[in-house]
Order: C-alpha cells, then sequence, then structure tokens
C-alpha cells in the first residue's frame, strides 16, 4: 500500500458476507501457533454464530454496526461494535486487518470509526476481549488508551493455555 493509497471505511453490505468470513477466520488462524485446534474450533463455532448473520448481530439495532476497510477493491479490514447488558458499554468485536496491510494505520481508523460511533450513540465506555496470541492487537488497543481489567484462560489447552484479556476504554 503507498503513501497515496485510499482506505474507504464503510458499513458492511450482505455481499461483504464471504470476505469478511474469510478475514476473519484467516486473521486467528495466522496467529494460532501451537493452539491450532482450539483456534478453530473456535472461528468454526464463531463462523456459526454471529459472523454467519452479520445482519442480524451488528445491524439490527441502531447501537450496533459493521464496518469493513477496502483498499481498491478489496477488503482489507473488519470491525463490529454490539450492545451489552450495560447501556453505557459497548461491546467491539471481531476486529481484523489483512497481513498484506498491517502497520498502515487500517487498525486505527477502524478503532477511531468505532469510537465516533460509540460517543454519537451515547455510550460512556467501549470493552472488548482479545488473546494473548494475538500480540500485534494487544499492543494497539492498548497504545490507544484501553487497559485491561481481567484475564483468563480459555479452551481445553492445558499444555499452553490461551490467556483472554478483556480491555475497557472510557470515552471522553
Amino acid at each position: 500500500m503507498s503513501q497515496q493509497s485510499v482506505v474507504h471505511i464503510r458499513q458492511y453490505r450482505l455481499a461483504d458476507e464471504t470476505p469478511v468470513q474469510n478475514l476473519f477466520a484467516s486473521g486467528l488462524i495466522e496467529f494460532s501457533g501451537d493452539v491450532e485446534r482450539e483456534v478453530h474450533k473456535y472461528v468454526d463455532n464463531s463462523l456459526k454464530q454471529d459472523m454467519g448473520d452479520i445482519l442480524g448481530h451488528y445491524l439490527s439495532s441502531p447501537r450496533s454496526n459493521f464496518w469493513v476497510a477496502e483498499f481498491g477493491s478489496q477488503l482489507v479490514g473488519i470491525v463490529g461494535i454490539q450492545t451489552t447488558d450495560d447501556a453505557d458499554e459497548a461491546e467491539l468485536r471481531r476486529m481484523s486487518v489483512s497481513s498484506l496491510v498491517r502497520r498502515q494505520g487500517i487498525g486505527r481508523r477502524l478503532l477511531e470509526t468505532t469510537e465516533e460511533f460509540c460517543r454519537e450513540q451515547g455510550y460512556r465506555r467501549i470493552g472488548l476481549s482479545t488473546v494473548d496470541i494475538l500480540k500485534p492487537a494487544l499492543a494497539m488497543y492498548r497504545s490507544h488508551g484501553y487497559t485491561t481489567v481481567k484475564e483468563e484462560s480459555y479452551g481445553d489447552v492445558a499444555y499452553s493455555p490461551i490467556i483472554v484479556h478483556y480491555l475497557v476504554k472510557e470515552l471522553h
């Protein structure tokens, strides 16, 4: 991606379904390493749930949304916002940026898009969860003001547990 290239962030459309699912899956599997079996189970489950019905899970409420980042005709990033039981807090979900364009500011732009949306919707904070195998994602969130509020093990991986990090950012 060159300095002159333009990344366009827009709301998800049904025609995006397959490339969005592929980007979601590949973004996790790429970092799976020793826990590939657990990551594949997680991806498969997610594709049957919210990622199998993005319109229903992210675009059926005015306080939720799902965006894609496009570079030319290629989908290179995704992120969603969902409501939670706490009316003051939104949940950031499914952030992924293609390995072909990482470290180009696309993740930052997707975060800015979600934060602006959340402020407009009256949210006071954004929560998210991510796993320790996604070290670049953890670093990006922390550098943008997200702080860890809890950590716990995930899955049945006795020899190398996956640690889930729960992070929150207060919106001002």
